[in-house]
């Protein structure tokens, strides 16, 4: 969240002085906003390597979730949804919406009492890379807790090392 704010500052500011700055200036200052706030977005999600192939990681992941006590929303398979859109080169891709209710509940009381917006994502992605191999790709709760404070941060840090406990069987 720090540095989210920082972002947000910076780029307020930028805009403060840019009646007294050049187009040229002005230019390079939004370039450097949005290479900031790109790196920002790509440090939000994790990608990592499986060990298994593509329907053995979605099957391993449920399974690994459900004996932890977490709750499978369901698996969207995204790759048909490609090809029913006319991308007949669609790679495997599917997102299992999955969540443990008493640490999603306890992230969302501790944001609600630090007064913060609700922020919690339950999906995680398997998908073929380009590359061939099997990827497994999800919100990255770990530097959010980084990112945070008290309670929430603690909470976010319980995710984090749950989220870690149920992927394990899988990635690399």
């Amino acid at each position: 969240m720090k540095t989210f704010y920082l972002l947000l500052c910076a780029f307020a500011f930028s805009f403060s002085t840019a009646h007294a700055a050049s187009p040229q200036d002005v230019q390079a200052s939004m370039q450097q906003m949005q290479q900031a706030q790109s790196k920002l977005m790509q440090a939000m999600m994790l990608e990592k390597p499986s060990k298994l192939g593509f329907d053995e990681t979605v099957e391993t992941i449920q399974k690994s979730a459900q004996a932890r006590g977490w709750k499978i929303a369901g698996v969207f398979d995204a790759q048909e949804m490609m090809k029913k859109a006319g991308h007949a080169d669609a790679k495997p891709m599917k997102i299992v919406g999955m969540c443990h209710p008493a640490l999603a509940e306890a992230v969302l009381m501790a944001q609600q009492r630090a007064q913060l917006p609700p922020s919690l994502t339950c999906r995680y992605s398997v998908f073929e890379g380009k590359d061939g191999k099997i990827y497994v790709m999800r919100f990255n709760t770990s530097l959010m807790a980084q990112l945070s404070n008290g309670e929430v941060a603690s909470t976010l840090a319980n995710l984090a090392n749950e989220e870690d406990t149920v992927l394990a069987s899988v990635l690399k």
